[in-house]
């Protein structure tokens, strides 16, 4: 069965012209830049399978939306990943 899993990102549009910054806060090291919202979103979701996938640990708690601190021009939307993809 399948490890799915879903995350919060901040998506920041402003750092830099024509592409988006995709942040998870709950995955400590996870902020990647991409074209658009959806292509941050592939590879931020990329990222934190594969950080993920080599941690021995417990998973990291997903925060609520409301948890996060977000500065103008910026949005949340959810990072959703099969870990199993990334534990081959």
């Amino acid at each position: 069965m399948a490890q799915r899993l879903v995350y919060p990102a901040i998506f920041d549009p402003t750092v830099m012209i024509n592409r988006v910054q995709a942040t998870v806060p709950d995955v400590p090291g996870v902020k990647v830049m991409g074209t658009t919202n959806d292509d941050a979103a592939q590879k931020a979701a990329h990222a934190v399978g594969e950080k993920l996938a080599k941690a021995n640990g417990a998973l990291p708690v997903p925060s609520s939306p409301g948890e996060l601190k977000r500065t103008a021009g910026q949005t949340v939307s959810f990072i959703v990943l099969d870990l199993d993809e990334y534990k081959k």
